[in-house]
């Protein structure tokens, strides 16, 4: 039964699920997006109930206030470029590789065992509708900049809910999660999983941290993007992901690498973090405990990283030297795993799902996955890249191209070990505002509101001659 404490978060969900329904401002739905994707306890909850394909499936996954937003995007999107239609396709660079991707996921049916879309399949339609129609509703910098507040408000939120976890007990509403000794929790707040959440929080920080760096005091900086940093760190450790914590360390040195401060300001920062990261973790090994024995457990390298999920690496390799070309077809894995290749599973083995998201596109989709796969990593990586440079002084843009190059290796290098890479929906938010600046969001001031037909003309005008 859910824990009753959950209460609270279900009515938050419906409130934000009603929000995207009435919202009267459509581009207010981006930052719905990003506030309303780490709702994921309906969507958890309702499996039982709903099933995980079919209608039901469907519905379960409309459960999910960001999704839903999603859905509103695009429908609010089309309305209004209904009669300029070509407003839903902006000049970027990341399109073409979108429709790679999902045109793949479609042929891959072809030849997989089960040729029906599954929800997975069938969700990657929506996600790519949704890079292209984004970006007309994120035209100019205070839409931006909205994403970003959005970013930060989000953060701050999941945080404090994922300290109260571990500090108090509350909303610990998976029981997978708690540890051998049934004291300790792995802080998930509403994600489904740790890992998720702790990826959320590593981008968020690297954004925040960029913004911090660029932009300098102002209200978007000192009233949300420091207490997201401040209050990310003590969250991101409660989840005890070890990739997560790999990955924000990636991501903010890339953002503090490109940010726009001298050299020596850039190494006495590294230095700062990295010792307080290190007084940090010395704390939680002198301590003891489950966090502990994690920590420790980084010291072995690629397996703290890849876990004990070893087998599943070993049983794409084998799914791929079967099938070199074209892979086991999407969605193939875990049948394949199961029916064929259940020799290389351990008798201990609780999970056949593949974790490692380079693994998944070898085994599924063969070679011919991997030239799709570099193509969208080229094209994905070449538009974040050319957003920085073209970004010139303009602090606003700088921050994005940076945070963005950052945000895209950190899903890249936590998808190795905790999957989850073309199914993440933030990863299709990130291309839909690469669409939008390379589009030149970041150039565009937002057009001055117009004047209400109820406020009195000003004394020089009332008294023009007509």
């Amino acid at each position: 039964m859910p824990h009753p404490d959950l209460a609270a978060v279900v009515l938050v969900q419906a409130a934000l699920l009603v929000a995207v329904i009435i919202l009267r401002e459509p581009k207010l739905l981006i930052p719905a997006v990003v506030i309303g994707l780490p709702f994921e306890y309906l969507q958890v909850e309702t499996v039982s109930v709903l099933g995980e394909g079919g209608i039901g499936g469907a519905i379960r996954a409309m459960l999910n206030p960001g999704k839903a937003a999603m859905a509103a995007t695009i429908v609010a999107a089309a309305w209004r470029a209904r009669y300029e239609p070509r407003r839903l396709l902006p000049r970027s660079g990341v399109l073409l590789p979108a429709l790679a991707i999902l045109t793949l996921s479609f042929l891959g049916l072809g030849w997989a065992d089960s040729r029906v879309p599954t929800n997975a399949v069938l969700i990657l339609v929506m996600y790519v509708a949704f890079v292209f129609a984004a970006p007309s509703l994120v035209e100019d910098r205070r839409d931006l900049e909205r994403v970003m507040a959005a970013f930060f408000l989000a953060a701050i939120g999941l945080s404090l809910l994922a300290i109260a976890q571990r500090a108090l007990g509350v909303f610990q509403w998976r029981a997978v999660l708690v540890q051998s000794d049934a004291y300790s929790y792995r802080s998930n707040a509403t994600f489904a999983d740790p890992n998720n959440l702790a990826r959320f929080l590593a981008m968020t920080m690297a954004l925040a941290a960029a913004a911090i760096l660029a932009l300098g005091p102002r209200r978007l900086t000192v009233y949300l993007a420091v207490p997201a940093l401040l209050l990310s760190a003590p969250a991101l450790i409660a989840t005890a992901s070890r990739s997560g914590w790999l990955g924000m360390l990636l991501a903010c040195f890339i953002v503090v690498l490109l940010a726009p401060v001298p050299r020596y300001t850039k190494l006495r920062i590294n230095v700062a973090a990295f010792g307080a990261l290190g007084a940090l973790l010395a704390l939680l090994l002198v301590q003891g405990g489950s966090d502990a024995a994690r920590v420790r457990s980084l010291a072995s390298g690629v397996d703290a990283v890849l876990g004990v999920r070893q087998f599943l690496i070993r049983a794409g390799w084998e799914m791929w030297l079967d099938h070199p070309l074209f892979g086991v077809g999407t969605g193939g894995f875990q049948n394949a795993l199961l029916l064929v290749y259940n020799w290389v599973m351990p008798y201990w083995a609780k999970t056949s799902l593949s974790h490692t998201s380079f693994i998944s596109i070898l085994a599924e989709w063969g070679l011919l996955g991997v030239a799709a796969f570099g193509f969208f990593a080229a094209r994905t990586g070449a538009a974040a890249a050319r957003i920085y440079r073209a970004a010139g002084r303009d602090p606003l843009q700088r921050v994005l191209g940076s945070w963005l190059i950052a945000a895209f290796l950190e899903i890249l290098f936590q998808s190795q070990s905790e999957g989850r890479l073309f199914e993440e929906p933030y990863l299709w938010l990130l291309l839909a505002v690469t669409a939008a600046l390379e589009a030149g969001a970041a150039r565009r001031e937002p057009a001055p509101r117009p004047a209400s037909a109820a406020e009195p003309l000003p004394a020089a005008a009332a008294g023009a001659p007509a």
